[in-house]
């Protein structure tokens, strides 16, 4: 009797903590660009890497958080002169869509490696 032997691909795992929220966050940034943006390339030129990192992270389990907190921590300090003369009605809005999603990232990973290191807990490789 011979056996088969059968690759089972399966779909990558999906970080639902941060995919649904990117997901939100888009839907919000979205609107803000139809309704409340004057100006929809200078925020769009923020929004669409940061989205698609976040959204890369979610479902790439290769990704590690440090990377993504990193490129967007950089990122953020080239590019927020410019999205400072942005045209907006709302500042506090605009920060919110676009500058608060950052920094939850890279507090969350900050907290997360200095509570590994409190704790002692590392993975070996």
């Amino acid at each position: 009797m011979a056996t088969t032997t059968r690759t089972r691909r399966r779909l990558p795992r999906v970080d639902l903590t941060v995919f649904v929220p990117t997901v939100v966050l888009i839907a919000a940034e979205v609107w803000f660009l139809a309704t409340q943006a004057r100006s929809v390339l200078l925020p769009l030129i923020w929004m669409a890497p940061m989205n698609l990192l976040l959204l890369a992270y979610a479902v790439e389990e290769s990704i590690a958080l440090s990377m993504v907190a990193m490129l967007l921590f950089f990122a953020r300090f080239v590019y927020l002169p410019v999205l400072l003369f942005a045209p907006m009605g709302n500042f506090l809005l605009f920060y919110a869509l676009f500058m608060a999603p950052v920094d939850v990232l890279i507090v969350g990973y900050m907290t997360s490696a200095a509570g590994k290191r409190v704790t002692g807990s590392s993975s070996a490789t």
